[in-house]
Protein backbone atom coordinates (compact mmCIF):
# COMPACT_ATOMS: atom_id res chain seq x y z
CA UNK A 1 0.00 0.00 0.00
CA UNK A 2 1.15 3.56 -0.56
CA UNK A 3 0.71 6.74 1.42
CA UNK A 4 -0.84 9.88 -0.13
CA UNK A 5 2.58 10.90 -1.54
CA UNK A 6 2.90 7.60 -3.44
CA UNK A 7 5.61 6.07 -1.22
CA UNK A 8 5.51 2.48 -0.01
CA UNK A 9 4.72 2.03 3.65
CA UNK A 10 7.51 0.36 5.67
CA UNK A 11 5.34 -2.60 6.70
CA UNK A 12 4.53 -3.33 3.03
CA UNK A 13 8.23 -3.23 2.13
CA UNK A 14 9.03 -5.61 5.01
CA UNK A 15 6.33 -8.02 3.86
CA UNK A 16 7.70 -7.88 0.31
CA UNK A 17 11.22 -8.64 1.50
CA UNK A 18 9.97 -11.52 3.67
CA UNK A 19 8.01 -13.00 0.78
CA UNK A 20 11.01 -12.66 -1.50
CA UNK A 21 13.37 -14.29 1.02
CA UNK A 22 10.83 -17.09 1.52
CA UNK A 23 10.67 -17.60 -2.26
CA UNK A 24 14.47 -17.68 -2.51
CA UNK A 25 14.65 -20.25 0.30
CA UNK A 26 12.00 -22.42 -1.38
CA UNK A 27 13.82 -22.03 -4.70
CA UNK A 28 16.96 -23.42 -3.09
CA UNK A 29 15.12 -26.23 -1.28
CA UNK A 30 13.21 -27.31 -4.40
CA UNK A 31 14.73 -25.94 -7.61
CA UNK A 32 12.08 -24.11 -9.64
CA UNK A 33 9.65 -23.60 -6.75
CA UNK A 34 10.73 -20.01 -6.08
CA UNK A 35 9.52 -18.93 -9.50
CA UNK A 36 6.25 -20.84 -9.07
CA UNK A 37 5.57 -19.12 -5.72
CA UNK A 38 6.08 -15.72 -7.37
CA UNK A 39 3.61 -16.54 -10.15
CA UNK A 40 6.09 -17.47 -12.87
CA UNK A 41 4.73 -21.00 -13.13
CA UNK A 42 5.94 -21.88 -16.64
CA UNK A 43 9.40 -20.50 -15.98
CA UNK A 44 9.58 -22.32 -12.64
CA UNK A 45 8.43 -25.64 -14.09
CA UNK A 46 10.78 -25.34 -17.07
CA UNK A 47 13.85 -24.51 -15.00
CA UNK A 48 12.91 -27.00 -12.29
CA UNK A 49 12.58 -29.80 -14.82
CA UNK A 50 15.84 -28.75 -16.49
CA UNK A 51 17.75 -28.71 -13.20
CA UNK A 52 16.34 -32.00 -11.92
CA UNK A 53 17.03 -33.69 -15.26
CA UNK A 54 20.58 -32.33 -15.33
CA UNK A 55 21.26 -33.48 -11.77
CA UNK A 56 19.72 -36.90 -12.40
CA UNK A 57 21.62 -37.33 -15.66
CA UNK A 58 24.85 -36.38 -13.91
CA UNK A 59 24.31 -38.81 -11.05
CA UNK A 60 23.46 -41.57 -13.52
CA UNK A 61 26.84 -40.91 -15.13
CA UNK A 62 28.89 -41.33 -11.94
CA UNK A 63 29.25 -37.66 -11.06
CA UNK A 64 31.89 -36.89 -8.48
CA UNK A 65 30.30 -35.25 -5.46
CA UNK A 66 33.21 -33.03 -4.56
CA UNK A 67 34.94 -33.25 -1.20
CA UNK A 68 36.88 -30.37 0.31
CA UNK A 69 40.61 -31.05 0.30
CA UNK A 70 43.10 -28.94 2.29
CA UNK A 71 45.69 -29.43 -0.47
CA UNK A 72 43.50 -27.44 -2.90
CA UNK A 73 41.13 -25.47 -0.65
CA UNK A 74 39.91 -22.87 -3.15
CA UNK A 75 39.21 -25.23 -6.03
CA UNK A 76 37.58 -27.96 -3.98
CA UNK A 77 35.67 -25.39 -1.92
CA UNK A 78 34.15 -23.93 -5.09
CA UNK A 79 33.28 -27.42 -6.29
CA UNK A 80 31.46 -28.15 -3.03
CA UNK A 81 29.53 -24.86 -3.39
CA UNK A 82 28.55 -25.88 -6.93
CA UNK A 83 27.24 -29.17 -5.54
CA UNK A 84 25.37 -27.43 -2.73
CA UNK A 85 23.60 -25.20 -5.24
CA UNK A 86 21.03 -27.94 -5.77
CA UNK A 87 19.91 -27.68 -2.17
CA UNK A 88 19.06 -30.62 0.09
CA UNK A 89 19.26 -33.11 -2.76
CA UNK A 90 23.06 -32.83 -2.48
CA UNK A 91 23.33 -34.21 1.09
CA UNK A 92 20.83 -36.92 0.16
CA UNK A 93 22.95 -37.91 -2.85
CA UNK A 94 26.07 -37.90 -0.65
CA UNK A 95 24.33 -40.23 1.78
CA UNK A 96 23.69 -42.70 -1.03
CA UNK A 97 27.15 -42.37 -2.60
CA UNK A 98 29.41 -42.19 0.47
CA UNK A 99 27.13 -43.78 3.07
CA UNK A 100 27.23 -40.56 5.09
CA UNK A 101 26.74 -36.84 4.55
CA UNK A 102 30.32 -35.64 4.23
CA UNK A 103 31.97 -32.65 2.62
CA UNK A 104 35.62 -33.23 3.53
CA UNK A 105 38.36 -35.63 2.49
CA UNK A 106 39.50 -35.96 6.08
CA UNK A 107 37.76 -36.54 9.37
CA UNK A 108 35.67 -39.44 10.52
CA UNK A 109 36.45 -43.12 10.87
CA UNK A 110 36.21 -44.17 7.24
CA UNK A 111 38.43 -41.65 5.44
CA UNK A 112 40.17 -44.29 3.34
CA UNK A 113 36.85 -45.79 2.27
CA UNK A 114 35.45 -42.36 1.37
CA UNK A 115 38.52 -41.47 -0.72
CA UNK A 116 38.34 -44.86 -2.46
CA UNK A 117 34.67 -44.32 -3.39
CA UNK A 118 35.58 -40.85 -4.68
CA UNK A 119 38.45 -42.23 -6.79
CA UNK A 120 36.36 -45.14 -8.05
CA UNK A 121 33.69 -42.76 -9.36
CA UNK A 122 36.44 -40.60 -10.85
CA UNK A 123 37.80 -43.57 -12.82
CA UNK A 124 34.50 -44.04 -14.64
CA UNK A 125 34.86 -43.06 -18.32
CA UNK A 126 31.74 -40.86 -18.12
CA UNK A 127 32.45 -39.33 -14.71
CA UNK A 128 33.68 -36.04 -16.13
CA UNK A 129 30.42 -35.58 -18.03
CA UNK A 130 28.30 -36.51 -15.03
CA UNK A 131 30.24 -34.10 -12.84
CA UNK A 132 29.79 -31.31 -15.38
CA UNK A 133 26.02 -31.88 -15.41
CA UNK A 134 25.79 -31.85 -11.60
CA UNK A 135 27.93 -28.71 -11.25
CA UNK A 136 25.98 -26.99 -14.02
CA UNK A 137 22.69 -27.79 -12.29
CA UNK A 138 23.96 -26.45 -8.96
CA UNK A 139 25.44 -23.26 -10.40
CA UNK A 140 22.38 -22.62 -12.55
CA UNK A 141 20.14 -22.99 -9.51
CA UNK A 142 22.26 -20.42 -7.67
CA UNK A 143 21.82 -18.03 -10.61
CA UNK A 144 18.09 -18.71 -10.61
CA UNK A 145 17.95 -17.69 -6.96
CA UNK A 146 19.19 -14.25 -8.02
CA UNK A 147 16.43 -14.22 -10.64
CA UNK A 148 13.85 -15.09 -7.96
CA UNK A 149 15.20 -12.25 -5.84
CA UNK A 150 14.91 -9.79 -8.73
CA UNK A 151 11.38 -10.89 -9.58
CA UNK A 152 10.36 -10.68 -5.93
CA UNK A 153 11.73 -7.15 -5.66
CA UNK A 154 9.93 -6.06 -8.82
CA UNK A 155 12.94 -5.94 -11.15
CA UNK A 156 12.34 -9.20 -13.02
CA UNK A 157 11.71 -9.15 -16.74
CA UNK A 158 9.03 -11.08 -18.54
CA UNK A 159 11.37 -12.82 -20.99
Amino acid sequence: MTDPKGNDRPEDVDRGVQRTLFSVLLGWLVPGLGHVILGRVRRGLFFGLLLWASFGFGMAHDARLSLHDDKQPLLTGLQVVANLGMGPVDPIARLFVYGEVTYSMKGGDDVAERVEIFRERERSPVSIYGTAYVWTAGLMNLLLLFDVWDIGRGRGGYA
